[in-house]
């Protein structure tokens, strides 16, 4: 008996340490890191980094471009922590504040901004235009900062560097889908003017009014808007030389192209307005295009719809629309733009239709 007694405070004990080992929760896991990632940019380069950034800057002259970009990747806006000035930046910065409610914590920087100036943001990666690299790019690649160049002017190479871009982003499946959606749109067109009779002599202009002084401007042949004229089945009459920028052009330079169909685009102003100056003009009411009424304004809702932008796919079936309007089947513009805004901003009807209220083409 006296064993007995002796040993069930041991028993107890024992007991009550099973229990207590019994109740006690198993060790959480750490939570597995995300594995590096290297990704190709748009100049070509592999930019390595040890995992999707979680602090994204977008820096430099047209960074508000690729913004419109990185922000068809839901996850990212919010990692995105500065963007760039730019001399449109109101209808962008508009744009994008209905996409990210934090919009406005966002730094914004100038377009000269210094690599050190970045580089006390402590960003992850900077993303920038590829032309910036010599300059901007280099000084910030010195400091130790991953740069991610994008170029996204070329119709060609627009879907891969979506896909480029989710992957850069941690998203590579909506990457993926981003990618698909621009090329189908690219084979759409391609398909319904491939048997197209004739290509109409094109010339795209942007209007320029500065100081009471008007000018007319034609992009380098290189440039998206010369592709886009190309794949909508028309010949970019301008498109000669190897300009690198927009060159002023006289409205004799423009008579002797002989265009059968001119398009103008105003960046800062309604469009439509360019086009009655152009048509009043002495010269200008000469052309063949101007008597037969093919001078039309280039749409915009933010921005321009031939500008490097996502929204060029829109500009592209617009203009296919016109330049072969008999071509089959038709384009339904209205079911474009819906289909754009839902696919690559995730806006449902109503939304996009709030948002172009007063400015739909």
């Amino acid at each position: 008996m006296a064993i007995r007694k002796r040993l069930l405070p041991i028993a107890l004990a024992a007991w009550g340490l099973g229990l207590l080992l019994g109740c006690t929760p198993a060790a959480t896991p750490s939570p597995t890191p995300a594995p590096p990632l290297t990704v190709q940019d748009g100049l070509g380069r592999p930019v390595r980094l040890a995992a999707p950034p979680q602090r994204i800057v977008i820096a430099g002259k047209a960074g508000l471009l690729i913004a419109d970009a990185v922000y068809a990747f839901p996850q990212a806006r919010e990692r995105v922590i500065a963007l760039p000035r730019r001399s449109q930046t109101a209808a962008a910065l508009r744009f994008l504040g209905l996409l990210d409610p934090r919009l406005e914590e966002k730094r914004l920087l100038e377009q000269d901004v210094s690599a050190e100036h970045i580089a006390a943001l402590h960003p992850d990666v900077v993303l920038m235009k590829g032309f910036l690299a010599p300059k901007l790019g280099a000084a910030v690649e010195a400091l130790g900062i991953p740069v991610f160049y994008v170029q996204m002017e070329r119709a060609a190479t627009y879907p891969r560097e979506f896909r480029d871009l989710g992957v850069l982003l941690g998203e590579p499946q909506r990457g993926a889908v981003l990618a698909a959606y621009y090329r189908q749109k690219i084979d759409q067109v391609q398909a319904r003017t491939a048997h197209a009779e004739g290509q109409p002599k094109v010339l795209f202009l942007q209007h320029t009014a500065k100081g009471g002084v008007t000018a007319y401007k034609v992009p380098p042949a290189s440039w998206l808007q010369a592709d886009m004229v190309r794949l909508a089945g028309g010949q970019p009459v301008w498109a000669q030389g190897q300009a690198a920028n927009w060159q002023v052009v006289s409205l004799e330079q423009i008579a002797a192209w002989q265009p059968d169909q001119i398009y103008i685009a105003d960046y800062f102003a309604d469009p439509a307005q360019a086009v009655a100056a152009f048509q009043a003009d002495p010269i200008a009411r000469r052309l063949a295009a101007v008597q037969d009424g093919q001078v039309y304004p280039f749409p915009k809702d933010f921005l321009s719809w031939d500008q490097p932008d996502p929204r060029w796919i829109l500009g592209l079936l617009w203009l296919s629309a016109h330049i072969h309007p008999q071509a089959s089947p038709p384009i339904a513009m209205d079911e474009e733009v819906g289909a754009f805004y839902q696919q690559v901003y995730g806006l449902d009807e109503a939304a996009w239709r709030a948002l172009l209220s007063g400015g739909q083409p």
